[in-house]
């Protein structure tokens, strides 16, 4: 049984303060879960399952604090609706900026982007076409949400996330091409973009106009039907998938 100490633990991790205090967060899943026993083991503090999930992974547990539950004492910690079999806290890795990936191929950068399932499934998206980095601007959503992992589905320890604004871009970076995605802008499918920074904006209010007084190049989806606009996330896969064809 679970003490009421780790559950409070637990719970407290579905609050930003407390991810950030215990430098801590939550993954539940056993498909996220395979993928990290065998790629980030080494940053999980401890798994909570059930006896089934610890006899179909036992060999993949070794060196893993292991407390094995009832279903409905998993339930009863999960943030799911439908809870599967596993739960796992773990460390929130350490991001780190590659110099020579950042000034020779794209990154990404979120104005405040606030859904975190749009959030976790651009993180999936970098993952898919190899994007390296993703900056997470002032008003985005902790990557480290649930929502957010569980969009994300294991990309978060293989895409690099960095907390940013934009004053880091120019004072760090002033000769890094920039990327902003607008619905004025040149149509994407006519560019070549080989490096440099693609900035997507918030949901309701796109890019904040800081961005626009910098140099820049506006960059845009066209419209062949009549949808008003595009989710962020599928924005950021279709102009993803344009960059790596180029």
């Amino acid at each position: 049984m679970l003490s009421k100490n780790k559950i409070k633990y637990i719970q407290s991790l579905q609050r930003k303060k407390y991810r950030q205090r215990y430098n801590k967060f939550i993954v539940e899943g056993t498909k996220m879960l395979d993928e990290i026993l065998v790629e980030a083991k080494n940053d999980l503090q401890f798994i909570i399952c059930t006896e089934k999930y610890f006899k179909n992974k036992e060999n993949l547990l070794s060196n893993v604090e292991v407390q094995i539950v009832l279903e409905k004492d998993l339930k009863n910690i999960s943030s799911l609706k439908t809870p599967q079999e596993v739960l796992a806290v773990m460390e929130i890795p350490s991001s780190n900026i590659n110099e020579q990936i950042l000034k020779n191929d794209v990154s990404i950068y979120l104005d405040a982007i606030q859904d975190p399932g749009n959030l976790g499934t651009i993180i999936r998206i970098a993952d898919w076409f190899g994007i390296h980095h993703i900056f997470l601007g002032e008003g985005t959503v902790d990557a480290f949400n649930p929502k957010s992992i569980q969009s994300s589905m294991s990309s978060f320890f293989r895409v690099q996330l960095i907390n940013t604004n934009i004053n880091d871009f120019k004072n760090n970076y002033p000769d890094l091409p920039i990327y902003l995605a607008d619905m004025n802008g040149e149509n994407v499918y006519e560019q070549t973009i080989k490096k440099g920074l693609v900035v997507i904006g918030n949901e309701g209010n796109g890019i904040s106009k800081e961005w626009f007084s910098l140099q820049h190049q506006v960059i845009s989806i066209p419209s062949f039907g009549n949808a008003e606009s595009l989710n962020a996330a599928v924005a950021t896969g279709i102009i993803t998938a344009l960059i790596r064809r180029s």
